[in-house]
C-alpha cells in the first residue's frame, strides 16, 4: 500500500497522448486552450475619448479662468465609427463622442459638462491638461503581449476577450473519451426495478456529469455482473472506444472482485492497487493497451473522493492546466474530530463564513457508503494520520469540492 503523495505522483507521471483541435470560438466555452494567445493588435487600437465632450489642444485652454473664459469655434465632429478627417487647426475644437478617435492635432478632451455651447463655439473657464479624458492606444494591452495562456479554461469572459480581437477560431485540447463501467450483481440502473437487497447506481450519473464538466466526453457502458467473462466483454468494448476507462467496484480482493483478474488477462501494467487513504483505499490504477485505467472503489463516497483527489489532477495535467493539483486552504475547525491512526483521512465537511473568515465543520457519519454526505459537503478536510483528537479551533487543510476542474 502506497501513500497519497506517492499515488498522486504516479498518476501525474502516467503517459498520455494529448491531441488538439481547432474549433470555432462560439463553440469553445468550457474548452481548454492548447496554445498561448497573444494580442494581435494593441488595445485600444487608437487613442479615444473616455467622455462626451470636445477634443482640443490643451495649450489653447491653458490660460482659461473665471475672469477670462476662452472660446473656441467648433470645427467638426469625431464620432464612434466616424472619425474626424485631417488635422485640427490650433484654436479650434472638435465635438467628440465617448469611444471616438482623438483627431490629429488634439491632445485632450474637455467634458461637455465643463463648457458652454453657444451657436458653433464653446467657452470654458477651466484649463485642461494634456491627456485629459483620453485612453491611449495600447493602454490595456500592447500588440504581441500575452492575452491568454495555454491551459486556460475558456469561460464566457475569456471568450469575450478573444472575440474583441477577432479570434474566430482557437486551438484547444481535444476532449478525452472516458468510458465508465460499473460492476456488481446488486447494483441496479437508475429508474429500474429495485429488490430488497439491491442498491441504485448513483456513481455513474455523478461521473457522467462530473467528467463532462471537466471537459471530457463521458459515456456509460453499463453495469457488469460479478462474472469474469461478462465483465471482460463489456470492458473490452469500453477500452476500444475510450482514451481513459473509469470503473467502479470490483477492485478489492474478494471472490467477486473481477477487475484485477480481467486486467491481468489483458496484460495491463498495474501502477498501484491500494492507497493509504480513508475512504478510497482500494484504488487500482493501470495502463492497458495504451489507455489509462482508474479503478475506483464501489462505495459511492470513496469513488467521489478519489475522483476529486486523483482523477481531476490527472485531467488538469492532460489539459495543460497550472497548477495540476489545486492547492489546499487552511481553515479554522469548528468541531473536533478523531483522525485515522494509519491513513490520510478525507472528511466530508461544510465550509462557511463566520466573522468574515472561512470555517469548516465535519459532517456526521463519515462512512464510505454515506452518499448523503456527498450532497451536503462542499469540502474535504485532509487530515494526516494521528493518535489524538484534532481540536476545535485548529487550522486544518481543506480541499474545496467544485464541479469541473
Amino acid at each position: 500500500m502506497i501513500t497519497f503523495d506517492q499515488a498522486l505522483a504516479k498518476i501525474l507521471a502516467l503517459e498520455f497522448t494529448r491531441n488538439t483541435e481547432r474549433i470555432s470560438l462560439l463553440a469553445a466555452c468550457g474548452r481548454v486552450l492548447a496554445q498561448d494567445v497573444t494580442a494581435p493588435w494593441p488595445l485600444p487600437r487608437f487613442d479615444h475619448a473616455t467622455m462626451d465632450g470636445f477634443a482640443v489642444r490643451a495649450e489653447d485652454l491653458r490660460l482659461a479662468s473665471a475672469d477670462a473664459p476662452i472660446a473656441l469655434p467648433i470645427a467638426g465632429e469625431s464620432a464612434a465609427g466616424h472619425p474626424f478627417a485631417g488635422e485640427v487647426a490650433p484654436g479650434t475644437a472638435i465635438r467628440i463622442s465617448t469611444g471616438a478617435p482623438i483627431p490629429a492635432g488634439c491632445d485632450a478632451v474637455v467634458p461637455i459638462e465643463r463648457v458652454s455651447v453657444v451657436m458653433d463655439s464653446i467657452a470654458t473657464t477651466i484649463p485642461t491638461q494634456p491627456g485629459a479624458s483620453i485612453l491611449r492606444r495600447g493602454t490595456n494591452i500592447a500588440q504581441g503581449a500575452p492575452l491568454l495562456a495555454r491551459g486556460t479554461r475558456l469561460m464566457p469572459t475569456q471568450v469575450a476577450a478573444l472575440a474583441s480581437f477577432n479570434c474566430s477560431e482557437v486551438e484547444v485540447f481535444a476532449r478525452p473519451r472516458v468510458a465508465i463501467l460499473t460492476s456488481g450483481d446488486e447494483v441496479k440502473t437508475l429508474g429500474g426495478t429495485i429488490g430488497d437487497a439491491d442498491v441504485v447506481d448513483g456513481t455513474t450519473p455523478y461521473l457522467l456529469m462530473e467528467l463532462g464538466a471537466c471537459g471530457c466526453e463521458a459515456r456509460a457502458f453499463g453495469i457488469a455482473p460479478d462474472d469474469e467473462d461478462s465483465y471482460r466483454n463489456l470492458y473490452t468494448e469500453a477500452l476500444e472506444w475510450a482514451d481513459i476507462v473509469v470503473t467502479t467496484g470490483g477492485v478489492s480482493v474478494g471472490p467477486h472482485d473481477v477487475v484485477g483478474r480481467v486486467l491481468g488477462s489483458l496484460d495491463a501494467r498495474i501502477v498501484f492497487s491500494k492507497v493509504a487513504i480513508r475512504p478510497g483505499k482500494p484504488m487500482l490504477v493501470a495502463q492497458v493497451a495504451g489507455k489509462i485505467h482508474f479503478g475506483l472503489p464501489g462505495n459511492p463516497l470513496s469513488a467521489l473522493c478519489n475522483t476529486e483527489i486523483f482523477v481531476k489532477p490527472f485531467l488538469r495535467r492532460v489539459f495543460g492546466m497550472n497548477p495540476q493539483v489545486t492547492p489546499w486552504e487552511k481553515v479554522r475547525l469548528l468541531e473536533s474530530f478523531q483522525p485515522d491512526r494509519q491513513r490520510l483521512f478525507l472528511i466530508h465537511s461544510r465550509v462557511s463564513i463566520m466573522d468574515e473568515a472561512r470555517v469548516v465543520r465535519p459532517l456526521p457519519n463519515q462512512n464510505s457508503a454515506n452518499v448523503v454526505n456527498a450532497g451536503l459537503a462542499n469540502a474535504l478536510i485532509v487530515a494526516p494520520p494521528g493518535e489524538g483528537k484534532v481540536q476545535e479551533g485548529t487550522m486544518v487543510s481543506v480541499h474545496h469540492i467544485g464541479q469541473g476542474l
